[in-house]
């Protein structure tokens, strides 16, 4: 090589006039540096970006589809996990048909039953529902089916590519949906729990109170009281519709999956925030179709004012990125837990390797 050969020569030209340890290391430094001046192009780093750095749109970690299918928790493998995930969507799945049972033949109600479909509850069950069918179909395929090519019989291979991680993971825009679908899911669970028993519930005792003439007045009952004494049913579905919910969400990131914290910070609460208001504009085609509002404090009549309406709507809108740093609370709980030099996961490794 003659890069080589005159570096020797430079060399020898030293020797005459330095001591033999410099033209050494001269030699060292210069040497190594030849193969990297004459490499191709194909061979170049992959950080090869200014100061070092990646690349634009340049996919830096397991995207949240994988870590979807995957716990943190060394005592939940693959093949445990889908047994767990499939567990909790037979019994969402099993739960929904009740409360639509429910809902529909059972529940006495002055109102059409086209209000279901603007019942916030009903919709975040829904999500809650299908994105457990999503993940469960994921996690399945992703260990059992990694390939759907070779699945043998077009209808089997059809079902098999449906069920399988999205393509092209490494889309950010990809990746930034699936991640707000799932922030969505699990703040709707938690804002649907909380307007309902904390908000909704008063109101039911206190107006059922009024109009039952025999409850003497200034003497209300428990939030609870109208629940108990028709049967196991109502309270099941009760409980199930408003807790089922976020309690499945609140297990899904502590032990189902290890999706991070999002980067986009700002666009997850925007997004959430224009998802309330969507819904309250859903809820007011709601009236306009079944003749009712889904929630009490949406009707003008009941609160006593338009600004009433004004302040609830604001008060729900801005229950979206309260309930998601309640989230991000548990995200980051768990990543606290589930570290390498964490104590309680040592303390369950050292349980585990008994």
């Amino acid at each position: 090589m003659p890069q080589i050969a005159a570096a020797t020569a430079r060399c020898q030209l030293a020797n005459r006039t330095c001591p033999t340890s410099l033209s050494k290391t001269i030699l060292q430094i210069v040497i190594p540096t030849l193969p990297a001046m004459e490499a191709p192009l194909h061979t170049t780093p992959l950080l090869n970006a200014i100061n070092g750095l990646p690349g634009p749109n340049v996919l830096q970690d397991h995207p949240p589809f994988l870590r979807a299918c995957h716990s943190p928790w060394r005592f939940i493998p693959q093949h445990i996990l889908v047994i767990l995930r499939g567990t909790v969507l037979a019994y969402l799945f099993a739960v929904g048909l009740m409360i639509c049972h429910f809902k529909i033949f059972d529940e006495t109600t002055d109102h059409s039953k086209w209000a279901l479909f603007f019942h916030f509850g009903m919709m975040s069950f829904g999500f809650t529902l299908f994105y457990h069918l999503t993940t469960f179909s994921w996690t399945y395929t992703h260990l059992y089916h990694p390939n759907a090519n070779e699945t043998e019989g077009v209808v089997e291979r059809g079902i098999i590519r449906a069920m399988s991680l999205p393509k092209n993971m490494g889309s950010l825009r990809k990746q930034f949906y699936f991640t707000l679908f799932h922030t969505i899911t699990c703040v709707s669970g938690f804002i649907s729990w909380a307007v309902y028993w904390l908000i909704t519930r008063q109101y039911i005792v206190v107006a059922g109170s009024a109009a039952d003439e025999s409850v003497p007045n200034g003497l209300l009952g428990t939030p609870f009281s109208d629940l108990f004494g028709e049967g196991w049913f109502p309270v099941f579905v009760i409980s199930n519709l408003y807790g089922a919910p976020s309690i499945t969400m609140i297990i899904e990131t502590m032990f189902f999956n290890s999706i991070k914290r999002p980067f986009a910070v700002g666009r997850h609460v925007f997004g959430l925030m224009a998802f309330n208001v969507l819904y309250l504009l859903w809820g007011q085609i709601g009236k306009a179709v079944s003749g009712c509002y889904p929630y009490f404090w949406m009707d003008a009549s009941k609160v006593g004012s338009l600004e009433a309406v004004t302040a609830y709507s604001i008060g729900f809108v801005l229950l979206a990125p309260i309930m998601f740093v309640v989230m991000q609370g548990f995200v980051a709980a768990r990543e606290r837990l589930t570290r390498n030099n964490s104590p309680a996961r040592t303390i369950v490794r050292q349980v585990l390797d008994r």
